[in-house]
């Protein structure tokens, strides 16, 4: 039987604007809108599911259309979102996105607060989830008292943790429980926060940090370097994958399909080298697909030649 995965944070309604021309503040910006599902833990959970994974997921959502549109969706491509909370008037999490016109995140703007109804109670409420998975993921939407009973849960019923720090907003919270975490996704911001350290600017550098976070109890670091690609570190071995070049349309949600190959190839005791060029893969087939998860993701695909998206074994020690 598969190994499968429980992933835990947010499932929200986004709606992205990718501008024309360079952005101009404090007026409008012709553009091109459109709105998908996303949140980083929604957004693991399908990619995961896409990978074959069982999976599922606890979030939650508002009583509206948008919230029934989600869960439908992610149950569609074999998310589990039967434990999902449907919370009474509230609003689903909303995410805005502007996007410059190379796709890149130019401004965002969240409304996650129905997310506060992730408690502790209910998460253990759901305990079992806990005890059957292989994996436990988690993004840092949660509260930290959410949070740390995610870890505590985990803990008890000896499951391993990936956690994807979210933003540099929130990836501070994390420091503390570093050396309770498996594996942890962050990208140069993220991990310049969780290591308290001077901007990270050469894939050299990346290379270090990631070195730091394992020496902090982290199993698993990958850094991720947007157009550079991405670096890892364990205890054993170190290294770095160039991005594979491809024409982006969206950036959102790259990241997100990254760290679920990474966990795929971690609950299938893949060398994290591998894990790592497939999250690469998976990575480019979302930057250039409109959607937060692309359609097209499978294994099949990750593996699979395509003439305009390869992997290239540039790891180096």
């Amino acid at each position: 039987m598969a190994k499968g995965a429980l992933v835990i944070g947010a499932a929200n309604f986004d709606i992205k604007g990718r501008m024309l021309h360079r952005p101009v503040l404090t007026s409008s910006n012709a553009s091109a809108i459109r709105t998908s599902f996303g949140g980083v833990a929604r957004n693991i959970a399908e990619n995961l599911a896409r990978l074959g994974v069982p999976v599922t997921l606890l979030t939650a959502v508002g009583d509206d259309y948008a919230g029934e549109d989600i869960l439908s969706s992610a149950d569609d491509v074999g998310v589990d979102v039967s434990r999902a909370l449907i919370v009474e008037n509230e609003t689903t999490g909303t995410y805005l996105a502007a996007l410059d016109e190379s796709g890149d995140l130019y401004l965002g703007l969240d409304d996650l607060r129905v997310l506060q109804h992730i408690t502790p109670d209910y998460l253990r409420l759901h305990k079992d989830a806990f005890r059957e998975c292989d994996i436990v993921a988690f993004d840092l939407n949660l509260s930290e008292a959410a949070m740390l009973t995610a870890i505590h849960l985990a803990h008890e019923y000896h499951k391993p943790i990936c956690v994807d720090p979210t933003s540099t907003v929130l990836a501070g919270r994390l420091r503390p429980h570093l050396p309770m975490i498996n594996i942890v996704t962050p990208n140069l911001t993220e991990a310049e926060v969780l290591l308290r350290c001077e901007p990270i600017r050469t894939p050299s550098e990346a290379l270090i940090a990631a070195r730091r976070l394992v020496s902090q109890g982290v199993e698993v670091a990958v850094i991720t370097q947007a157009e550079r690609g991405a670096c890892y570190a364990t205890e054993e071995e170190s290294g770095q994958f160039p991005a594979l070049r491809v024409d982006i349309v969206d950036t959102t949600g790259a990241g997100d399909a990254l760290t679920a190959a990474v966990i795929f190839g971690y609950l299938n005791d893949l060398p994290i080298s591998d894990s790592l060029q497939l999250g690469l893969r998976a990575a480019a087939l979302t930057l250039r697909s409109n959607e937060t998860v692309a359609p097209e993701l499978s294994l099949d695909r990750l593996y699979g030649f395509d003439e305009d998206v390869h992997l290239d074994d540039h790891a180096s020690p």
